[in-house]
């Protein structure tokens, strides 16, 4: 069955990157707009195992590539771009180097297991062959 001429699973992949994108455009922009993180709640002490000072850096990294970026591979997918899936691949991956970086700093956030969730589905939703394309000549 098909939505909107899409695959169920390319409906979920675009979910699950609509929802991290919105979260770090939030995110990013409150680190941006405070880069003490007091708006987000985060303390400048857990920079001390980073080369950052503030959270400008990492604010703008996170609006930028996981807001900016996987907004725009979620109109890919909806638009039926060639590399788009491909696209949502690398966000997923990107998102896990960004866990294990933070993980390395030692932060320990709430919203951990979410990102890891959207790490994870994300490669294995852009991996899947509907949503690769594969199925092209099938049946809807």
């Amino acid at each position: 069955m098909r939505l909107r001429g899409r695959h169920p699973e390319t409906l979920a992949l675009i979910a699950v990157l609509a929802q991290l994108s919105v979260r770090a455009l939030v995110g990013g922009a409150a680190l941006i707009a405070a880069p003490s993180g007091r708006i987000v709640g985060l303390s400048p002490a857990a920079l001390g195992r980073t080369p950052f000072g503030d959270y400008l850096v990492p604010g703008i990294v996170l609006f930028a590539i996981f807001g900016v970026g996987s907004g725009a591979v979620c109109y890919g997918l909806y638009a039926g771009r060639e590399r788009a899936p491909a696209a949502a691949a690398a966000v997923g991956l990107a998102l896990l180097g960004w866990l294990a970086v933070e993980a390395l700093a030692g932060f320990d956030r709430p919203t951990l297991w979410l990102n890891l969730a959207t790490a994870v589905a994300a490669v294995a939703l852009a991996t899947r062959p509907a949503v690769r394309g594969d199925d092209r000549g099938a049946p809807p």
